[in-house]
Parts: C-alpha cells; sequence; structure tokens
C-alpha cells in the first residue's frame, strides 16, 4: 500500500477555480475528469491532497483546473478551464520513490502546467451536455448610431451574460416589484465570466474583460467574446458601450434568447440611452457550440496530441493524395484511395484530403461543393444535358449511380485532354480507384503509417458575395457526424485537421481533446476565390486567430508568403506550427525554399515523390529504432544487491522477475534518454569479465528516473519548504 501527496502551484487560478488531479489509477478517477480528485489549498497558497493506492508499479497524473455551473438550485456541470497537455503525462514509481512507510511524494511541489521542461497549457473541451461555449463576434463597421454627436471612431464594448430568470440588480428598469415570487432566492450561475480575444492586438489571447469593456476601433477592429453556459434557454446578454476615454455609459442593449435563433448566425441588437431612449444599433455574429453527441464517444485526459508536435525535418504531404486530377494533371484521379495509398508508398508522410456530407450523412471525400450530374444513361452515343446539384443534395446511392463530372469540365473550348474524369469511362474500374470513398474506408484501408490531414470542407461567404453552398448542415450536426467516423476508424494513426472556416476549427478544438487542428488560410492570392471573413484573408490575422483559439498551428497560402514570410515568423513566435499549401509547390525549388530557408513545419503539394522518390521520415525514424533496439539483448544479472532506489525496489520486490522487468524498462527509457542528450545507445558494460550489461548504479537510476519521468536537463520538481519560502 502506497500514499502518494500532490501539491501544486497554480500562478492564474480564478476565485472560482477548482485544482483537481486526474490519473491512470481508480482513485484519481482513471482518466475521467469527472471523477478526479480535488485538491485543497494549504496555508502557503499551495494546492494539496493525497490517495491510498495499492501495490502499483507506476501511476501517471495530470493537474487541470475547473469549475462548475449550475442548470438550477442543485444539478451542475463541471466546465475544464485549463490542463496540462504534454503528450506524456507527470508520472511517480511508487515501488522506486516511496519511503519505508510507503509515503511518496511528500515533499514535492509541481508547478500547473510546467513538465519535462516545457510549459503546455490548453483550453479545456466540453465534457458533458447541456454544457455550451457560445462565441460572440464584433467585427468591422458594427455600431451604427442614430445622432452624430455619439458617433466616434473608438469605443468600448462589455459583453455580461445573464441568466433571465435571475433578477439584475445593476440594471434600473428592471424594478417589475410583482415577480419576486418567480425569482429564485439565490442567482443561478449557469454562464461564467466573459472573456475577449481582441484578435487585431498584439497579444490575441482570451482574457477577462476590464470593468469598462474592450477598447474597439469601428471599421476595423475584430473582438471576438467567449462564456459558457449550461441553461442557453435562459441566456441573454447584456452589451454595454462606453465612451474610449472616459468611464462614462454611451449606449445598452439586450441580445435575448429570441434575438439568437439558431446555433449560429448573425444579428443586430438595438442600442438605448440609459432612460430607455433608442440611439442606435450593434450587429454581432453568435455561435453555439455544444458537446459531441455520439453514442459510446467519449474523451480521457490519459493522452492527447492537440499541442504534440514533435520537430523534425519538414513534412511532405500528398496533396488529395497524388495530386488534382481534375483541373490538372495528375497519375491518379484525386482524392481515391488508390491515390492516398500511391501518394504514400511515394514517400508521403500524410496524405491530405477533403471531407464532407451527402444527404444521407455520409462523410465522404470530394472537394468541390458540386457536381454536373448527367440525366441520360451512360452512353457515349446519347445527349447529356447536365445539371449542378451539391453533393449535401444526393445520397450515396445516388451518387454510385448517376453520371458525374467536375463543375469547371463544362463549357465550350475546354482542354480536358488531360484531367480526369470524376465518373469512370469503365464501369468496372477496381474499387479504389472510385472517386467519393467514405472517410471510414480511408481510415480502414489506406497504409496505415501515413498520416491523414483531414480538411473539412464547410461552406463560406466568398468576397463577391456569394456562398459557396447555401441551407447546408448545421455546424454541430456536421462535425459530429465526422468526429464520430475518425473515433470509431483511426486507431493509431497520426490524424491532423484543417478548415479555410475558423468556426469550424474553433469547434473542432472545442468537441474533442485528442487530435490537433491547423486553420487553413487564403492570405492575399490572385489564384483561388478569396472569402468575407478577414481571419481567413489576412496571414496576419489568421495567426492571431490561430493563437486565441489553441490550435496547433496555421496552414499559409504559398503566393502570400513568397511575398511576405511575416506571419511565418509571428506564428513562430506565439509557438504555433506552419504549413504551407498552394499551386506555388509543386515546383521543387519553392519547396526547398520553404523547407530549408523559410523552415515551414509541412509543405502540401501536387505529385508527391513522383520526380524525387522519397521514404516518409516516420519509416525512417522506425527503422532506425529497429536498427538501435532490435537485437537482442543479453540477460540481466540478479547476484548483488544494487545502491539507492535499486536496493529500495529489491526490497519491496517478491521476485526476481520484477527486478529484471525493472532493470529492461531502465535500459529502454535509458537508451533513449542517452540518444537524446549524450548519444550512447547502450546500456553501460561491465569492466571486467564476459561482455554484458551490468547492474545499474545509483547514477544509471537517477537518470532513469529523469527519462522516466519527462524529465530533461536535470530539471526536478522543487521541494514543498522551496515554496512556502518564496510564498
Amino acid at each position: 500500500m502506497f500514499t502518494v501527496h500532490f501539491a501544486v502551484t497554480v500562478a492564474e487560478a480564478r476565485p472560482t477555480d477548482f485544482v483537481f488531479v486526474t490519473g491512470s489509477e481508480e482513485g484519481l478517477g482513471s482518466w475521467d475528469p469527472t471523477r478526479a480528485l480535488r485538491l485543497e489549498p494549504n496555508e502557503e497558497g499551495v494546492f494539496v491532497g493525497s490517495v491510498n493506492l495499492g501495490d502499483i508499479k507506476q501511476l501517471k497524473f495530470r493537474y487541470f483546473l475547473g469549475y462548475y455551473l449550475y442548470h438550477d438550485a442543485t444539478a451542475s456541470s463541471l466546465i475544464i478551464r485549463k490542463w496540462e497537455t504534454h503528450l506524456s503525462a507527470r508520472c511517480v514509481l511508487p515501488a522506486v520513490e516511496a519511503t519505508k512507510n510507503g509515503i511518496c511524494r511528500a515533499k514535492v511541489n509541481d508547478v500547473f502546467g510546467f513538465h519535462a521542461g516545457r510549459q503546455m497549457l490548453s483550453d479545456g473541451w466540453l465534457i458533458q451536455d447541456p454544457t455550451n461555449a457560445i462565441h460572440l463576434t464584433v467585427t468591422g463597421e458594427a455600431l451604427k448610431f442614430y445622432k452624430s454627436k455619439h458617433v466616434c471612431e473608438k469605443y468600448r464594448i462589455k459583453v455580461t451574460p445573464m441568466d433571465l430568470r435571475n433578477r439584475d440588480d445593476t440594471n434600473p428598469l428592471d424594478d417589475d416589484g410583482d415577480d419576486t415570487n418567480d425569482e429564485p432566492a439565490t442567482p443561478i450561475l449557469s454562464y461564467s465570466p466573459t472573456e475577449i480575444a481582441p484578435l487585431g492586438h498584439d497579444e490575441p489571447y482570451y482574457k477577462l474583460q476590464n470593468e469598462f469593456g474592450e477598447v474597439f476601433t469601428n471599421g476595423t477592429d475584430y473582438a471576438m467574446f467567449r462564456t459558457y453556459s449550461v441553461a442557453v434557454d435562459y441566456l441573454g446578454f447584456k452589451i454595454e458601450v462606453f465612451k474610449a476615454t472616459e468611464d462614462k455609459l454611451v449606449a445598452i442593449g439586450y441580445a435575448l434568447p429570441s434575438t439568437l435563433l439558431n446555433t449560429y448566425g448573425k444579428t443586430s441588437v438595438p442600442l438605448l440611452t440609459t432612460k430607455g431612449m433608442p440611439v442606435g444599433k450593434i450587429y454581432l455574429e453568435y455561435l453555439f457550440i455544444r458537446p459531441i453527441r455520439t453514442t459510446n464517444l467519449t474523451f480521457s485526459m490519459d493522452r492527447s496530441f492537440i499541442k504534440h508536435w514533435k520537430k523534425r525535418t519538414t513534412l511532405e504531404v500528398g496533396h488529395r493524395g497524388m495530386g488534382n486530377s481534375y483541373t490538372q494533371f495528375a497519375v491518379a484521379r484525386e482524392n481515391t484511395l488508390h491515390s492516398l495509398n500511391r501518394a504514400a508508398k511515394h514517400g508521403a508522410d500524410y496524405v491530405e484530403f477533403d471531407v464532407q456530407l451527402t444527404k444521407d450523412r455520409k462523410p465522404v471525400i470530394y472537394h468541390d461543393f458540386h457536381v454536373m450530374v448527367s440525366v441520360a444513361k451512360r452512353s457515349e452515343n446519347e445527349d447529356k444535358h447536365a445539371h449542378q446539384l451539391a453533393i449535401k443534395d444526393l445520397n450515396m446511392d445516388q451518387i454510385s449511380l448517376l453520371h458525374l463530372d467536375h463543375v469547371k469540365h463544362q463549357g465550350e473550348g475546354k482542354d480536358l485532354e488531360n484531367v480526369t474524369k470524376v465518373t469512370p469511362k469503365a464501369l468496372d474500374e477496381a474499387a479504389d480507384l472510385q472517386p467519393f470513398p467514405t472517410l471510414e474506408d480511408a481510415l480502414l484501408y489506406v497504409d496505415a503509417d501515413v498520416g491523414f490531414n483531414v480538411e473539412l470542407k464547410f461552406p463560406m461567404i466568398q468576397a463577391d458575395g456569394i456562398h459557396e453552398c447555401e441551407n447546408y448542415f448545421e455546424y454541430n450536426e456536421f462535425l459530429d457526424v465526422i468526429l464520430a467516423a475518425v473515433f470509431q476508424n483511426a486507431k493509431n494513426r497520426r490524424i491532423v485537421f484543417s478548415s479555410f472556416c475558423p468556426d469550424i476549427c474553433m469547434m473542432i478544438a472545442a468537441k474533442q481533446n485528442k487530435y490537433p487542428v491547423l486553420f487553413l488560410c487564403c492570405g492575399s492570392n490572385t489564384r483561388h476565390q478569396v472569402y468575407q471573413d478577414i481571419r481567413t484573408t489576412t496571414s496576419l490575422m489568421a495567426v492571431n486567430f490561430a493563437a486565441a483559439s489553441g490550435i496547433l498551428g496555421v496552414n499559409f497560402h504559398s503566393e502570400d508568403v513568397l511575398r511576405d514570410a511575416t506571419p511565418i515568423a509571428k506564428a513562430k513566435q506565439y509557438g504555433l506550427i506552419s504549413f504551407v499549401w498552394g499551386d506555388e509547390l509543386n515546383n521543387k525549388d519553392t519547396v526547398e525554399y520553404f523547407k530549408k530557408v523559410v523552415g515551414v513545419d509541412g509543405v502540401i503539394y501536387d505529385r508527391i515523390g513522383e520526380m524525387n522518390p522519397r521514404a516518409s521520415v516516420f519509416s525512417l525514424e522506425r527503422a532506425k529504432k529497429s536498427e538501435l533496439f532490435g537485437k537482442k539483448q543479453p540477460p540481466s544479472p540478479v547476484g548483488g544487491r544494487a545502491n539507492s532506489a535499486m536496493h529500495l525496489f529489491h526490497r519491496n520486490s517478491e521476485s526476481n522477475g520484477t527486478i529484471e522487468k525493472f532493470e529492461n524498462d531502465a535500459y529502454n527509457v535509458m537508451n533513449a534518454y542517452d540518444k537524446r542528450h549524450n548519444g550512447a545507445v547502450e546500456w553501460p558494460i561491465a569492466s571486467k569479465g564476459p561482455s554484458r550489461r551490468r547492474s545499474p548504479t545509483a547514477e544509471d537510476l537517477e537518470r532513469y528516473f529523469v527519462a522516466s519521468h519527462g524529465l530533461i536537463d536535470g530539471y526536478m520538481p522543487r521541494p514543498l519548504d522551496t515554496a512556502a519560502r518564496q510564498a
């Protein structure tokens, strides 16, 4: 029996925050945050707690911050505000580290978010209904006043959530004395404080609002407000507009549930003076994000890749597999199982492809939102009349039976000699050559060693005012179907999500806690249609958006960053990952420029490995690892007493087999550690006698402890008395 103590210093805990620890044992909730151990602050302000565990060899754990919101006077939901997202969780070896009395970590003080020499914290995800994350956006010419005396260049805007069941004591207009019996005796805290991300500022991260709001320049600024609620049916917002230079209220407005009709949209809210006279209005965009609603799909805290990116050589990604085949020449039909597998065979590290939904809600792989449908039978001798239809209006059976063509293949004078048709001419083509494979089939039948960059196609309004595909699926419904297909079939495959739609990127990050997200940016370019949303048309704004949203990084358009690579430099400054996509990358010299001069993390291009054969970095790493550790190791010696921690392990173990397993584990971990830090690849060899591994010394075991706990450069947790002296 062991007693493991936890102590953690939290620098930025809010008054409503609780500190939790969850981990690999039932006493810590088995990685379920709703069953985690809650820590309590001691006199020095350090959050402490302990748990009694059985005879375990290893305990892994993470800390997180959370708070509770209440649906009514009794029922509540946990909201995860921040959690540690290092790839490897914290680790303790009770059999090695415990005292004679079985006490472990009694004098160790961790620092929240700091582990293995790195600070890594992420926003939580939505873990249970009825929790919603609500985003309000104020951008462009958002404020309009009727009288010139109220018109200014800059204002300050404050957005405050309200539960309409509560009385608003700050509002003099809320003076109805007859409704007191309907009001709860104690106000229901069903919402969180509002945070704001000012994307036009140098520090775009979410933060709590100031008392008199945040400065907003009408016409140029972009402000995202965020709050959480567990009672959206009663949720409203009070919007206050102050003068920029003084704490004087100019106008006030109320966004009520009737104003926010759907889960997303645009609305205008009337602005009134304190006497109730109309003075103007404010335009808002809103988005409600709810937890994923798929049966038997839950997320735990044991492992997360949302902020993990191993620094290595630039990854090379096959665009739509082997490349765009419908408007350019490619060796295989784009976005098919054959094309994806061929790219993997040619050494692609990842393959990129586009996913959208059919009418019967099947995730299929296809780039464009529309196809041309021929109403005649498949015959070369009959006239065919083509009509443009959206993929969302066709079910899978119709897609497989109809004669389909690409929307750009229509019209006279089209040079179609070197492009591939959507529907194959030969009806007996192999299944892997067929268009519209399902996402599930791609996950099951494409080489498991190649990573997937899954681009989620969600229509947006173009700069020319044309909507890419109107009356599309609801945001949450769309994402739930695709995420369910990924999590049910991905297994151990490397996955990165991406989208041109910034709201989709935010929602992916809010709905799951395992896979990272890249924001696709158009930037300023002449080759492709751009969008009205400034977050994707300006590369610097895209960087700020990615930093504020806490996603992995940005996928830039090559034409834009070839002119000016400043956005990539800024992304690195924020610790973001940078990918690049675009036709310019079909030139080998451009690829080398981005890899070796700019130093991006990934490049996406057509016809990968066709002219210059390559092997994927993952296969090379695996081969190198096999070469290093593939040889059978000699047996571990059992005679003699080891020193220090090894002696303690012998004393607490019942069999030599356990000791040998410990030494083998230590051998494997130390090899990896030495490879990174000292260049050694072998366990120390005894200086005399037959060539075999010697028993580890105290120094060896200290290095093993450091490596197995994910610690580097000699960093060790601070003892409690040090924290107390600094408090």
